[in-house]
């Protein structure tokens, strides 16, 4: 018998409501969400049956801990056609990591920056796709922060200044860019199910729609306190009190696919979110980007970004000027859920598009600040479109995207790689490069 076995068991039955919780039905909402779902699903389109102009985007870090506390940091990435057609790039990084928080995330925005640098590279050979692994939209969102990392304070104008030169050039000529992530925990489509369904039960209950739809709208950024104005309205019999359970469904941590699955649609995809970005934070602060809010922004910044106001001084006022302009210049995303086949994991798809970005989701030269489902002519038949192509890359459940997992094998960095690049760099800087403690340690079997 295995080891431990006893003391599993001892756990489920200490834990089984909590593990019930997260690997059983999700609520006795279950039923409702299964009809919202069911109402949001559509058949798949057919696979595509010649692909060629595409790209496929993926990257790798790897790090050498030195002794005295420094690190090396190399990052790959490719852009990788069928028929092993290629654009490479890589970076090599030195610093102290005295943050291990900061440092952790700043190599996970190389990953993407450097991903975003050969996509836009790749952009030369004027392919009709680009695939990424992750989510576009993620990317637009991500805080602005300082990071405590010496010479790299300022990083997040580089990550930004990049990535919109990437989707602005892919816009511009007519490339479309898919962000597939299997693992996704976003809760937007959850989200936006549940607002239909508050909006209908207060309209029917002669609740002021309005009302209910700034409250919703402050939910994600002050979730505590709106619960609690939502709870006394309930109590003092203004609103129904299933609206309350729509509020605190919406503030759980229960992720689209997990609804999704929980509905049994099988194969095929969801109506789409049309997203757009409308304010991003910067630290504690909400950026509004609205040419009105210029002014209060570029303070927000300098207070946000200040080593780096100090570093860059009068230039700083004119880079905070670039970072918004850059943020409002993203263009919309349409975001889709599909199952590709029986028994699969929904897979959550992200796309950027010329013909979306063209049919006015803007107004007045500002984000329109929305998500909400479309299902206009355009935005249908460029879901569709972008779920062809992806079918004709499906292998099954464990080859979910053929082209993906190639040039993710190709690129990831294994420890006989990570070696040889510390050889060579020793090598080239005609040095010796000691491992720390940790990574000198004998490991026995």
């Amino acid at each position: 018998m295995p080891e431990f076995l006893d003391l599993l068991a001892e756990e489920i039955s200490l834990k089984k409501s909590y593990l019930e919780e997260i690997a059983g039905k999700i609520s006795e909402l279950s039923e409702n969400y299964k009809r919202m779902v069911v109402e949001k699903w559509r058949p798949l389109p057919p696979p595509l049956e010649v692909i060629d102009k595409i790209f496929a985007v993926d990257s790798s870090t790897g790090i050498v801990e030195v002794r005295g506390g420094g690190v090396v940091l190399v990052a790959r990435s490719m852009a990788l056609a069928p028929f092993s057609k290629s654009f490479r790039k890589l970076i090599v990084d030195a610093l102290y990591p005295r943050n291990t928080r900061d440092f952790e995330e700043y190599v996970r925005l190389m990953r993407e920056h450097i991903e975003h640098a050969v996509a836009l590279e790749s952009l030369e050979d004027e392919p009709e796709f680009i695939l990424i692994d992750g989510s576009l939209y993620g990317r637009m969102i991500h805080v602005l922060m300082e990071l405590d990392l010496e010479g790299r304070e300022d990083f997040m104008f580089e990550y930004v200044r990049t990535y919109s030169d990437f989707l602005t050039q892919a816009v511009k000529r007519g490339v479309t860019v898919l962000g597939v992530s299997k693992d996704s925990r976003s809760t937007l489509f959850k989200e936006e199910l549940l607002k239909k369904k508050v909006l209908e039960v207060a309209s029917e209950s002669g609740v002021e729609v309005e009302e209910v739809l700034r409250l919703w709208t402050a939910l994600r950024r002050r979730p505590r306190e709106v619960l609690e104005k939502v709870r006394e309205k309930v109590r003092s019999g203004e609103f129904p009190a299933v609206i309350l359970d729509y509020f605190e469904q919406a503030r759980s941590h229960v992720p689209d696919s997990r609804i999704i699955l929980e509905a049994g649609v099988g194969q095929g995809y969801s109506t789409p979110l049309i997203l757009s970005l409308s304010k991003v934070i910067a630290g504690q602060f909400d950026l509004v980007l609205d040419e009105r809010a210029s002014d209060g922004n570029i303070e927000k910044l300098a207070r946000v970004f200040e080593k780096s106001a100090d570093k860059h001084r009068g230039e700083f006022v004119k880079m905070a000027h670039e970072l918004i302009a850059q943020l409002r210049s993203y263009p919309p995303v349409l975001m889709s859920y599909t199952i590709m086949g029986p028994g699969d994991d929904p897979l959550r798809v992200d796309i950027i598009s010329k013909k979306i970005s063209d049919v006015g989701f803007l107004k007045s030269g500002a984000l329109q600040s929305s998500t909400r489902f479309t299902d206009d002519d355009t935005s249908i038949a460029t879901v569709e479109r972008s779920l062809s192509l992806l079918r004709g890359l499906y292998a099954g459940e464990k080859g979910y995207n053929v082209l993906l997992l190639e040039v993710d094998r190709r690129v990831k960095i294994s420890a006989a790689t990570l070696e040889t690049y510390r050889r060579v760099i020793m090598r080239e800087l005609d040095t010796l490069i000691l491992h720390s403690r940790g990574e000198r340690r004998v490991h026995y079997p």
